[in-house]
């Protein structure tokens, strides 16, 4: 009995989130994708994609401006101890292009992130908008 009001009960709910057409149910969310060990660029069309590396991998961030906006800044990781930062004296971009490097130091996961806001005349009334870039970067042993 307990068994079958249990099985109902779910029924019920699965039949009443999509009857009212807010709510889609999905899978809960996209498996990693294997990366290539080490010179693998991650780049624009990787956002918010879960990307997987091997500890002693690196690899380089290549974003793209885009118009209206400014170059993307504060790149970084979130979790230090998974993903170093890695400064890469020989990085050099053409305007409008942001460069990184990260090495995966540990497992664990990390989010790499960037930002970019509304780019303004000068003395222009400018909106106060940001954009955020991320992916998710988890790294096995």
């Amino acid at each position: 009995m307990k068994a079958l009001f249990t099985g109902l009960a779910v029924t019920v709910a699965v039949l009443g989130l999509t009857a009212c057409g807010s709510v889609a149910l999905r899978p809960a969310g996209p498996s990693p994708s294997a990366a290539p060990r080490g010179g693998q660029q991650v780049t624009d069309s990787d956002e918010n994609k879960t990307l997987s590396y091997h500890v002693g991998d690196s690899f380089g961030l290549v974003l793209h401006g885009q118009p209206g906006w400014t170059m993307w800044e504060n790149v970084s990781s979130s979790d230090r101890t998974v993903l170093l930062p890695v400064v890469d004296t020989r990085a050099a971009s053409v305007r409008g292009v942001t460069l990184a490097m990260f090495k995966a130091s540990a497992p664990g996961t990390s989010q790499v992130s960037a930002s970019a806001s509304m780019q303004c005349s000068p003395g222009a009334a400018c909106p106060a908008l940001a954009r955020v870039w991320k992916v998710t970067i988890q790294v096995v042993g």
